[in-house]
């Protein structure tokens, strides 16, 4: 199974691609998520053209590296009226920037209507919004992958919480480039059963974002560091009969550690991973 990381374990990548994106080979890492959720806004913000030419240079130190990506993270919105008055260049942006790295797939994550709206409502929403961005995923090749989400984020019910919602959400859109991306902290924080749950997903489960918490926050830590059940995680893995990536998503956890100590930090890292995922795949 490939072992990845998103690029947000260097916040300053961008000062130097082909350095550490060797770091990263180096390291032991096979696969990449490009995380647009940091770079759509400030590229954007660059001027027109700043993105492609930024684009372009990750990809091409990446292959130079010999990793590829498996995924990338499409914008994060920070309100449903943020999502409504300017996803069109950010949601655009996403997917062009996705398809030029060569992601397969980008995650969006399923939004909440603001005020007691039912879960019907929440449902006809973001089937509506999500279907009109498939042409854009056909044109481009690359795939919608929507992550489950958790009550705990904010102070109401979170649509797409739970496996269920979810599924009926993929199931709806009825696309081959329309799929699952599985979350293990935010199920963590949701207090779901992961062997369960992520076995309730199937072939529509996709990507991964991998990370360990302490059951309170999304600390975003590496594995075994929290309060994740990981047998269960990876009983949940061969129920859904899953053999993509096992992509981290512990920024907290690498890039917050001195410099002198990252690239120790991340080969353990990998070597959690590669333990964890031993019979995988």
């Amino acid at each position: 199974m490939d072992i990845g990381t998103s690029l947000h374990v260097f916040r300053e990548i961008e000062k130097d691609w082909p350095g550490y994106m060797g770091r990263i080979a180096a390291a032991g890492f096979t696969v990449l998520d490009f995380n647009g959720i940091d770079c759509i806004r400030p590229w954007l913000a660059q001027g027109e053209g700043a993105g492609d030419r930024l684009a372009a240079e990750c990809a091409a130190a990446a292959a130079g590296a010999g990793l590829r990506f498996s995924q990338s993270h499409g914008p994060m919105f920070s309100s449903y009226d943020d999502q409504c008055q300017n996803y069109e260049p950010l949601m655009q942006a996403g997917f062009d920037w996705s398809a030029r790295v060569g992601a397969p797939w980008m995650v969006m994550h399923p939004f909440t209507l603001p005020g007691m709206a039912t879960w019907q409502e929440n449902h006809r929403a973001n089937v509506e919004f999500y279907r009109a961005w498939l042409p854009t995923c056909e044109r481009l090749g690359v795939g919608l992958a929507l992550e489950n989400m958790s009550d705990r984020f904010g102070d109401h019910r979170r649509y797409c919480s739970t496996p269920d919602e979810l599924v009926h959400l993929v199931e709806a859109l009825d696309h081959p480039l329309a799929g699952i991306c599985w979350d293990t902290g935010h199920a963590h924080l949701q207090r779901l059963d992961q062997t369960w749950a992520i076995g309730q997903l199937g072939s529509l489960l996709k990507i991964t974002h991998i990370a360990d918490n302490n059951g309170l926050r999304d600390d975003h830590i590496l594995p075994t560091h929290g309060t994740v059940d990981w047998e269960k995680v990876r009983a949940g893995l061969q129920a859904a009969g899953y053999a993509g990536a096992w992509s981290l998503e512990c920024h907290n956890g690498i890039a917050r550690v001195p410099e002198e100590l990252r690239d120790l930090t991340m080969k353990v890292g990998v070597e959690i991973s590669r333990w964890l995922t031993r019979d995988l795949g």
